[in-house]
């Protein structure tokens, strides 16, 4: 399960072990508010979220987490990624090819809860598994036309929905109007409804250029990772900012 998923329930017994006495000055109604530098709620504001980053970071290490180190050592994939960007794009050559994978971790915030039984037969609410919506774009030197594969990486590998081909400049055109224009076009079958042997033969393509269980697992922890990095740099930021003169 991710930090983020845990994040509230970690607060609730961090809450609950820390009582905090709340004081509230008492102010006049004749005086205005005016005359005060800032409202009188500032500072328990950036008390509160002092003390959210100063949990937050307690005990974090500094130094990039093991697998983005394992990736960076390999020197195939290479990781574009914009503080507090919620886009992440991971990026390879493969012979003639390009390979460009987006992947967006606000998709953290789907996972829905599930239940399940334990073996005293209570039912147990847990938090599904992350699925990050990711998209591939596949281009050659030589071809005119580019494959776009939607695909959702979760802890057990990829899942493919839709193989799609287009015009390279309309594979590679961003932003809404690109989308939209893609959905105006064919964008090929639902991958499910394909023949098993073209299915298959579809899954050892992607394998073969990396796109496989350890680059799904990948996206993943790094969803998190930068989720969790983005939260503590918006704490800080927000405090800084009800602080301001």
């Amino acid at each position: 399960m991710s930090l983020r998923a845990l994040r509230p329930a970690l607060r609730a017994v961090r809450t609950a072990r820390l009582p905090v006495a709340r004081v509230v000055a008492a102010r006049a109604f004749h005086v205005s508010r005016s005359v005060f530098s800032a409202g009188e709620s500032d500072g328990e504001l950036a008390a509160a979220l002092a003390a959210e980053h100063a949990y937050e970071t307690e005990g974090a290490s500094s130094s990039k987490p093991g697998f983005l180190q394992e990736l960076e050592a390999e020197g195939v994939w290479s990781v574009s990624d914009t503080v507090n960007s919620d886009d992440v794009v991971i990026s390879r050559k493969f012979g003639d090819e390009s390979l460009k994978l987006t992947f967006q971790i606000s998709d953290l915030d789907n996972t829905d809860p599930v239940e399940s039984v334990d073996a005293d037969g209570n039912i147990v609410e847990d938090v599904a598994p992350a699925f990050i919506t990711s998209s591939l774009l596949v281009t050659k030197s030589g071809a005119k036309k580019a494959l776009l594969v939607d695909l959702g990486a979760s802890p057990d590998g990829f899942e493919v929905t839709n193989v799609a081909i287009y015009e390279k400049a309309l594979a590679e055109a961003n932003g809404a109007e690109g989308d939209w224009k893609r959905r105006s076009s064919y964008m090929g079958p639902q991958f499910d409804t394909l023949d098993s042997v073209v299915q298959d033969a579809f899954q050892a393509y992607l394998a073969e250029r990396g796109v496989d269980a350890a680059l799904s697992n990948f996206i993943v922890s790094y969803s998190e990772y930068k989720e969790q990095k983005d939260y503590v740099g918006w704490l800080a930021d927000v405090k800084e900012f009800v602080n301001a003169n």
